[in-house]
């Protein structure tokens, strides 16, 4: 009963850090990725149909905002299920 209880109480722990590390990677698959071609960047139609003008600074503060938010989601994700995994008492 005792080791049941131990398992029992980490699973919700392993259960965050598997959903913090697919959010990661659900950011990073889901982004819009900048295209660049011929040392321009390819701004997509999307943006064009709308008549605002397109500031390309803000552009790449966000492509970099997105990917520093997916490593760090993954990165801390991995780490702590690598911790996670190996401190886990073993069932019986």
């Amino acid at each position: 009963m005792w080791s049941r209880r131990i398992v029992g109480q980490g699973r919700w722990l392993g259960v965050l850090l598997w959903s913090v590390f697919g959010a990661g990677l659900a950011i990073h698959f889901f982004a819009p990725h900048l295209k660049i071609m011929d040392n321009a960047f390819v701004v997509p139609p999307a943006l064009l149909s709308e008549g605002q003008a397109i500031v390309p600074s803000e552009l790449v503060a966000k492509e970099r905002r997105l990917q520093l938010l997916a490593g760090l989601l993954t990165g801390g994700g991995a780490l702590g299920l690598a911790f996670y995994y190996f401190r886990r008492p073993r069932a019986p």
